[in-house]
């Protein structure tokens, strides 16, 4: 029971978080792009409201499970610091990454190419995170979010860019959002 509620409680950090980035992204497609109907708007407001409703009821119960949940071992302390210092690693990269590409395309003058280059980052990022939680579906996660980084530096209209990319990958982190509230759920049960 102690290590289910530990993994289930880094799964909705993790689950959160990556719910949170989503809705970012969309804002950048629905705001920063090509102006959106209004139906899409209002479904993706929907969506995100039921998704965030489904969080917080898994969260709920993952905080009744930790409760009651025995306090981890030595071993269990130390794989955990294991995993969060390899999560660290994998972050600190990424954001490394991200900084470094948004000083070289604007001191090359492509600031146009920000977007496409941060989605290719983050979802190369997914590749190593696959491994550090035993998450598999996130290798699906990086391969769809670096092909949609890739494929936004294709599209040569910015405004479009900035759509395709905000609401792909946004919608691609709500889904693997979805993927592990299901996983987490079936968890919370076994």
């Amino acid at each position: 029971m102690r290590v289910k509620a530990r993994t289930l409680a880094g799964m909705m950090t993790g689950t959160t978080i990556m719910f949170l980035f989503g809705a970012v992204w969309q804002l950048l497609g629905i705001m920063g792009g090509r102006p959106s109907p209004a139906w899409l708007r209002i479904s993706l407001v929907l969506a995100g409201l039921l998704i965030a409703l489904w969080i917080a009821v898994v969260s709920k119960d993952v905080l009744r499970l930790s409760r009651a949940a025995p306090p981890p071992t030595v071993e269990e302390k130390a794989i955990g610091e294991q995993i969060g210092r390899r999560f660290g690693w994998v972050s600190g990269l990424e954001g490394a990454a991200i900084v470094a590409a948004i000083i070289l395309l604007n001191v090359i003058h492509r600031p146009h190419a920000i977007a496409p280059a941060i989605a290719l980052i983050v979802g190369l990022h997914f590749f190593p995170l696959a491994g550090v939680f035993s998450a598999p579906f996130y290798y699906f996660t990086g391969a769809v979010g670096s092909a949609i980084g890739i494929a936004g530096f294709l599209i040569p209209d910015v405004p479009l860019r900035l759509s395709f990319i905000g609401l792909a990958f946004g919608l691609l982190l709500w889904i693997t959002s979805l993927v592990r509230l299901v996983q987490a759920s079936f968890l919370i049960n076994a």
